[in-house]
């Protein structure tokens, strides 16, 4: 954008200001349109000038001037004109060049000062951490199209809903700009944020006709959902058509065409799933473990070329970086689906409290102190045991100074060592479960009643259109659809209204839509209001267009919620084989892991020891000869320090497949994901705990009686 064009923006911009002391919206009038074209422009056009990555690309592409080629052109191209990003794909590329060599060189000052003082961090790990520059440097440069991606996850729901909401307006009123508007106004999240742009791009004069900038939108999703673009085309097309049956299938069509396309999707998606999780299931639990059993006899005979500092950059650092991207790169092909949303969010209770009953009242308090409180009582014992014997497992055969509490007889089992580690361990992840478990309960059952109203609506809606359609008063049928819909809980948004209008004389409007006793107000579901709006627009245009209007969304939303349980069918045994790495696979194997080192360990020092006894009674030349065939047990992994590496892994490795999961099975909700990460972190470190030690009991007890 020139300088010109952005002077007369911003004049325009200043004018507007005024629209502002307006009074309050309505839909009637032309101004008020303007005035949530401010609003757009001062909440998203101001967020993305003062975005960061937006700033260091026009910085850096300032300085470097680094032209991009034909092939970096075709691949950030699309993911920008996605993210109506005011950068180009040189200027990413510069960036990416600048940030890469600023990283390497603070890598290469970094390496120098530790070569300068003795390696105090090992040279291997220094090596390793030579691969971050490169990282850091690609990550800048796909960050548009991750970006993108994410863009794309975010507005699964919303091309759904607004593909629906604006057929429902152009069922009543062919007018593109006003279908466009209903649905921008209607809907949250980046496709109504999109949709406001359409109107404020023909507001400012960018553009002389709604089809115009409607088309230029509809390019940046060509790479990215053709059904969405597609169901929009058929909406243009339904504009221009004069013949009304013509007109109905095209706008049938529209909404048909993203819903088959999505199952049609998600069908090929959940066929194409199964290696993904076969590689999350290896990567993720089953090689890292087979490692971990390893790592302390590798430890041995290795010396100090394996350290704690490496496993910590492996297991805890790398390891899950690398599971989180593969995640994000599975998910960002996932269709769309569509999600319950309530009309505001202070309708919903808010994530992260816990509704008590005091006194005949409902109070809704913290629950990060009982978290707290839960990790304080299950980590007593080693938070107690590191501040009196701050000391792990000494793994020679020295004597050691422990307290009996932790070593007793003079013995060296590191059972009760092992604990003092595991009880921090588990009790991190046992408070980190209850809390996201009991802080999302009360949320998730007003999502599930949302849910289970919204599935209900149809045939209720179905039930009122019906009796409508015989020419009978809305005020009247609402009575009828009422004593139908008896047995469903949403009859009584109808019981509702005929209330309002018996006692307090409202219209049908009223009844409905007041905004202090209106029947919507005990019904916060962002669809139903929309559906309520369309309704009450076609009934201005007589009770037969009302009632057809009612009985066509009806199989809409059928047709929707039918799409919906097809797609969990279709997902259901990828979403089973999760739910078993997460609940039982990966904490078993990863206690069994831990406890195999507790046994290695163990079998090493007591072969030590008859060693060093043997060695005592042979000449001093044959004597010699054997002192190396253990290794050096100084330089060996103590279990302490293995189990913390591992239990805070088995920790971040449950958040990613709870993530996995939920994003899979229900898209972006954070309820849900919270809940069901929650659950797993409670059982998995149970199930962790428990393998855990009855492992190293089993078999630490078998090597403690073999007579060596």
């Amino acid at each position: 954008m020139d300088e010109e064009e952005k002077e007369r923006l911003e004049d325009i911009v200043n004018n507007l200001d005024k629209d502002l002391k307006m009074p309050p919206y309505d839909t009637s009038s032309k101004k008020g349109y303007s005035r949530e074209y401010q609003k757009y422009k001062k909440e998203e056009r101001v967020e993305n000038e003062n975005s960061g990555y937006e700033k260091l690309c026009m910085k850096l592409g300032g300085l470097l001037k680094v032209k991009a080629g034909e092939s970096t052109k075709e691949k950030l191209n699309p993911p920008l004109k996605l993210l109506d990003w005011d950068i180009t794909p040189g200027m990413v590329l510069s960036a990416s060049i600048g940030v890469g060599f600023i990283s390497f060189f603070t890598w290469f000052i970094i390496f120098a000062l530790n070569a300068a003082v003795g390696f105090f961090i090992p040279i291997s790990i220094m090596l390793i951490s030579m691969f971050i520059p490169i990282g850091i440097g690609l990550y800048t440069y796909y960050l548009p199209v991750y970006e993108a991606k994410n863009k794309v996850i975010e507005s699964s729901g919303g091309m759904i809903l607004a593909v629906l909401y604006m057929v429902i307006y152009m069922r009543s009123s062919p007018n593109i700009e006003g279908a466009i508007r209903f649905a921008a106004l209607n809907l949250e999240g980046p496709i109504s944020k999109d949709l406001k742009g359409v109107l404020w791009d023909l507001e400012v004069g960018r553009y002389d006709r709604v089809e115009d900038a409607l088309e230029n939108y509809t390019k940046r999703w060509k790479d990215y959902n053709d059904d969405f673009l597609e169901s929009l085309q058929l909406l243009r097309a339904a504009v221009n058509e004069a013949n009304k049956e013509r007109r109905e299938r095209l706008l049938q069509d529209s909404i048909d065409r993203i819903l088959d396309g999505t199952q049609e999707k998600m069908k090929h998606y959940a066929q194409g799933l199964k290696t993904p999780v076969m590689i999350l299931n290896a990567m993720g639990a089953m090689l890292p473990v087979l490692g971990m059993i390893m790592l302390p006899l590798i430890s041995v005979f290795m010396g100090d070329a394996i350290t704690e500092m490496h496993l910590i950059l492996l297991f805890n650092i790398m390891l899950p970086a690398f599971l989180f991207w593969f995640m994000q790169r599975i998910l960002s092909s996932r269709p769309p689906t569509v999600s319950s949303q309530p009309t505001s969010k202070d309708e919903m209770p808010d994530r992260g409290t816990y509704e008590l009953k005091f006194r005949d009242r409902n109070v809704s308090v913290p629950v990060w102190p009982l978290g707290v409180a839960i990790f304080a009582f299950v980590a007593f014992y080693g938070v107690f045991g590191y501040a009196i014997f701050p000391e792990v497992f000494p793994t020679t055969s020295e004597p050691t100074d422990a307290p009996n509490m932790f070593v007793s007889d003079g013995s060296h089992s590191p059972m009760p060592m092992l604990l003092r580690s595991l009880s921090i361990t588990a009790g991190l992840g046992m408070a980190l479960g209850v809390t996201l478990y009991l802080g999302g309960l009360n949320r998730r059952k007003a999502q599930k009643h949302l849910v289970k109203i919204e599935k209900q609506f149809p045939t209720a809606l179905f039930q009122l259109g019906n009796k409508i359609s015989g020419g009978t008063p809305a005020e009247v049928a609402l009575k009828e659809a009422e004593q139908s819909t008896s047995d469903l809980e949403i009859s009584g948004l109808f019981s509702y209204a005929v209330r309002n209008i018996n006692e307090a004389g409202m219209t049908f409007e009223e009844a409905v839509f007041n905004e202090k006793y209106g029947a919507l107000q005990e019904y916060p579901s962002q669809m139903i209001h929309t559906v309520m709006k369309a309704i009450l627009e076609s009934s201005q245009k007589g009770t037969q267009m009302a009632s057809m209007a009612m009985m066509t969304i009806s199989r809409y939303l059928e047709n929707i919620h039918k799409t919906q349980e097809q797609l969990n069918d279709l997902m259901e045994e990828t979403t089973t084989t999760i739910q078993m790495l997460a609940y039982l696979l990966a904490p078993i194997v990863s206690g069994v892991a831990v406890g195999m080192s507790q046994t290695i360990i163990t079998a090493m020092f007591q072969l030590s020891t008859s060693f060093e006894s043997t060695i005592d009674e042979v000449p001093d030349q044959q004597g010699a000869g054997m002192g190396g065939i253990i290794g050096d047990l100084d330089a060996a992994i103590s279990p302490e320090i293995l189990q913390f590496v591992v239990g805070i892994y088995l920790i971040q490795l449950l958040w990613i497949l709870g993530a996995f999961y939920t994003k899979i099975q229900h898209g972006e909700n954070k309820t849900v994901r919270n809940i069901f990460t929650g659950k797993i972190l409670i059982t998995g470190m149970i199930f962790y705990s428990i393998t855990l030690i009855v492992v190293g009991l089993l078999f630490g007890g078998m090597i403690g009686e073999i007579d060596v």
